[in-house]
């Protein structure tokens, strides 16, 4: 008796009439695929025009170039790095990205730049011109997208004040990075040249009572059924506010740092870091707080950590919906993931242990 023949025929055993009809309907699948993949392909870069659109609208309302005009700090740094690297630049092209109102535009002018190239997207371009023309100062303003920039040389420096709430939101970083990778010049110079995001552990009594444990009892009415809605609502979104450094519990984690001459797109796609943090017997962890740090080359830096000088970008909490008692050692990692929806966002996520605590995951979004 011949023994059971394991080998599997495949299409050749079928008829030729069968194997044509799965050949037909593989082109059809194919086909369907990259129909699909292109539409996704189209739907993103719409959904990425209409980012870019309300970013850019929000940037031609002169209410926000003023917070920033008065941030001294932002100011003092750009200005100190500027007039140190001025006299270098006698014979230099400079470049402006996002240059706004045109504050840094004429600093560079009149630090010595040989030339200077503004770049602004946003109605405001309009202003811009009309301010370097009233300060006399040698600046060619194009009105565009970085990404769009046409230059027919080379330059020998690229300034930006790029930087959002938590460092990275907005996500202007990669519009100055077009520029550099097109036409900085090898060995030409970042302003700013380096930066790095930290994360530090925090106890906020203030702001849980005040958000959260306010809405227990308004007025001698019991509100309790309001407040899980309360944690939902506050708790469930990044707060851009100072915090006062007698709240943290623990140094600050660098959990991001770039150097502007070297740094990638891909490295701002995700990111992810571990976290250790003691909580006392007597406080507990409510929550992180995230700043950020630049450095100007050595000749200037800017910091929005709790401990400096207050700034415009302030910090960014992150409150968790359930604090966790002192007198434990918790563990976990902190990630940061580009918005799948939201060009300019990020998601945020934190996973947490503690002996004899529930593991938890609280993620957040930063739109």
């Amino acid at each position: 008796m011949d023994g059971p023949d394991d080998s599997d025929p495949g299409l050749a055993g079928l008829s030729p009439e069968f194997q044509a009809m799965l050949g037909g309907l593989s082109g059809h699948t194919a086909a369907f695929a990259q129909m699909l993949e292109k539409r996704t392909k189209a739907s993103k870069e719409v959904e990425k025009e209409k980012d870019d659109e309300v970013y850019l609208e929000s940037y031609a309302d002169l209410a926000i170039h003023e917070e920033m005009l008065k941030d001294t700090e932002r100011v003092k740094a750009y200005r100190t790095a500027i007039e140190h690297f001025g006299p270098t630049w006698a014979e230099a092209t400079v470049v402006d990205v996002g240059a706004g109102t045109g504050l840094l535009s004429v600093f560079i002018s009149r630090a010595g730049a040989r030339k200077v190239v503004a770049i602004e997207a946003s109605r405001l371009s309009h202003f811009l011109k009309k301010v370097v023309e009233e300060n006399s100062c040698s600046v060619e303003v194009h009105e565009c997208l970085a990404e769009d920039l046409s230059l027919p040389e080379k330059v020998d420096a690229i300034v930006s004040e790029w930087m959002g709430y938590c460092l990275l939101f907005e996500n202007m970083l990669p519009s100055v990075l077009a520029v550099r990778d097109q036409y900085l010049k090898p060995g030409g110079l970042m302003l700013p040249s380096k930066c790095r995001l930290l994360l530090a552990p925090i106890q906020d009594d203030h702001w849980r009572q005040q958000k959260v444990d306010f809405w227990h009892r308004v007025q001698g009415i019991d509100m309790s059924p309001l407040m899980p809605l309360a944690t939902a609502s506050f708790c469930g979104i990044p707060q851009h506010h100072v915090i006062d450094p007698e709240k943290i519990l623990a140094p600050g984690t660098c959990i991001f740092e770039a150097d502007l001459h070297s740094v990638q797109l891909a490295d701002l796609e995700a990111f992810e870091r571990s976290l250790s943090v003691c909580v006392p017997s007597d406080r507990r962890l409510d929550g992180f707080v995230a700043w950020f740090e630049c450095d100007f080359a050595g000749a200037a830096t800017l910091s929005t950590a709790p401990s400096a000088a207050a700034t415009h970008w302030k910090q960014t909490a992150f409150y968790l919906r359930q604090p966790i008692g002192g007198g434990v050692e918790v563990k976990g990692s902190v990630s940061f993931q580009k918005h799948p929806s939201f060009s300019r966002g990020y998601q945020v996520s934190f996973d947490l242990q503690a002996p004899g605590r529930k593991a938890r995951s609280e993620g957040y979004e930063l739109r």
